[in-house]
């Protein structure tokens, strides 16, 4: 987008110091006049607005998605609950006989595995329309049974895979992708446009400080988009969440975004003062642009998945059903030695398809299978804290890395937050366990007592962790600190041409 430069005449200049007003002051007047006139000015801050509040409105319409099959699951789990306490006061009372085992409500193992099935969900965070995050590739809930964790950890798929890859489009996209090009197009010309007019040299000779004339530009030509920015998805984050406003997440991603953005107004600059012209300075930062946004991201994931590459869900499937048959198996054999060298004691507990027989079958295979997912299920997290950690290190290379991942974890939709949430499940699913599974082994039937005592997750919005939002901000500063220092030496040039 092409855009009319002109620098502040030596007559204003003049004016200006005999009135005892800043150049800078000036400048930036001068240039706010020129911009207001500027129809470009105007198209790229109706776009930015437009773009804020198209993003929060589609990560709202995501995150009211995720609320209605959370609802839906959670009327499912009342529906079947009703179901079984009728079903349990009409077996206690006599009224009906289980058609089988699996169908008894008294049963701790099949009311633990299926019946009682809780689901669970990551509650979201005030600043969570804010960014999608990983919240489109994990499942809504997580149906916790007493079954192995592969069964609800990785039962669902989310998407199409095609879609996923495309990515959403939220106010983090908007953010990473769009806010460079609106700071670029008005900055990608700041001195060549002046070199080209010929009002470079005029301004060199008011005899002020070129480079705090063109700085007064920068802040003017940088600063009012990101101020419209700022602006615009402060008002649309508080109308669209309640408790937004009040959020320090906010506030972290104001700063985020500030530095942001001024990484790229940096960059514009130190561009700008290699002396080229302004052909010349909208091809480089465009080139920077992809290579910053699309290259760096993309060679980063792809460098993380080759060097750390998780179990793919396969192996895990086969390894769980390699244990049930094992277990099956062992328990086969187990029971044939015992019937061959006592064939006088055969209790009941013993006998094929018997209640008991079919209860403890059933319990070994669990517990095996169990024992042989988890070994996948830890190879798979352990694989997963590698990548990420590779990740975060590597995202200091790039501005829009930074900022995507400070964008999620301030919404809570990063790694961390889904770490520590799975965290918590795993614990659930342990509690879970242990409350049926211990009865079922006792041979121990659920009371009515045990109906309305059922382990229940505690929901908790999703964290933000300060240490991890910390350290993004402070490498976006670094970023604009050295490339701030760049364009402030290289503006020498610019001086002396």
């Amino acid at each position: 987008m092409n855009t009319t430069t002109t620098t502040v005449p030596s007559g204003n200049l003049a004016a200006a110091g005999s009135h005892g007003a800043g150049p800078m002051r000036t400048a930036m007047a001068c240039e706010l006049r020129l911009l207001r006139a500027d129809a470009a000015f105007w198209i790229v801050l109706v776009l930015m607005v437009a773009s804020v509040c198209y993003g929060v409105a589609a990560g709202a319409r995501h995150w009211q998605s995720q609320a209605a099959l959370v609802a839906a699951a959670q009327a499912d789990e009342q529906k079947r609950l009703s179901s079984l306490r009728k079903n349990f006061d009409e077996v206690s009372a006599g009224r009906v006989t289980p058609a089988s085992p699996f169908r008894d409500p008294r049963s701790a193992l099949w009311v633990g595995l299926t019946h009682a099935a809780t689901p669970v969900a990551i509650s979201p965070g005030p600043l969570a329309i804010a960014a999608v995050g990983l919240s489109d590739l994990h499942p809504s809930t997580v149906k916790v049974s007493a079954r192995t964790k592969d069964e609800f950890l990785f039962a669902d798929e989310i998407r199409n895979p095609l879609h996923l890859l495309a990515g959403a489009v939220d106010l983090a996209f908007v953010l990473v992708f769009v806010l460079p090009l609106a700071v670029l197009a008005l900055t990608y010309n700041l001195v060549s446009g002046e070199r080209e007019q010929g009002t470079l040299a005029l301004t060199a000779c008011t005899g002020a400080d070129l480079r705090r004339v063109l700085l007064a530009k920068l802040l003017v030509r940088a600063g009012l988009p990101l101020l419209v920015t700022l602006v615009s998805m402060t008002a649309a984050l508080t109308l669209a969440s309640s408790g937004a406003a009040m959020s320090w997440a906010l506030a972290g991603l104001l700063l985020a975004t500030a530095l942001y953005g001024g990484c790229w107004a940096a960059l514009a600059a130190a561009v700008n003062s290699r002396g080229h012209d302004s052909a010349h300075n909208a091809l480089a930062l465009s080139a920077a642009w992809i290579v910053l946004v699309l290259v760096v991201p993309a060679a980063v994931n792809t460098l993380a998945d080759t060097l750390f590459a998780v179990p793919s869900r396969a192996e895990m499937v086969l390894a769980v059903r390699g244990a049930s048959v094992d277990s099956d198996r062992e328990r086969d054999a187990s029971l044939a030695r015992y019937r061959e060298e006592h064939p006088q004691a055969q209790p009941d507990e013993l006998q094929r398809g018997s209640p008991r027989e079919r209860v403890a079958r059933r319990l070994a295979t669990v517990d095996a299978s169990a024992s042989r997912a988890q070994l996948v299920v830890t190879r798979h997290d352990a694989q997963l804290a590698r990548r990420q950690n590779l990740v975060d290190g590597l995202a200091y290379l790039s501005p829009a890395l930074l900022m995507q991942l400070a964008t999620a974890d301030l919404a809570g939709t990063g790694g961390g937050a889904y770490s520590a949430f799975y965290a918590r499940v795993d614990q659930f699913h342990a509690q879970w366990r242990d409350f049926f599974l211990s009865r079922a082994r006792a041979d121990q039937a659920l009371t009515a007592a045990d109906l309305t005592a059922f382990p229940r997750f505690l929901a908790r919005p999703a964290g933000v962790d300060p240490t991890t939002v910390a350290s993004r901000l402070v490498g976006l500063a670094l970023l604009l600190a050295v490339l701030s220092l760049w364009a402030w030496t290289g503006l020498r040039r610019s001086e002396r041409t």
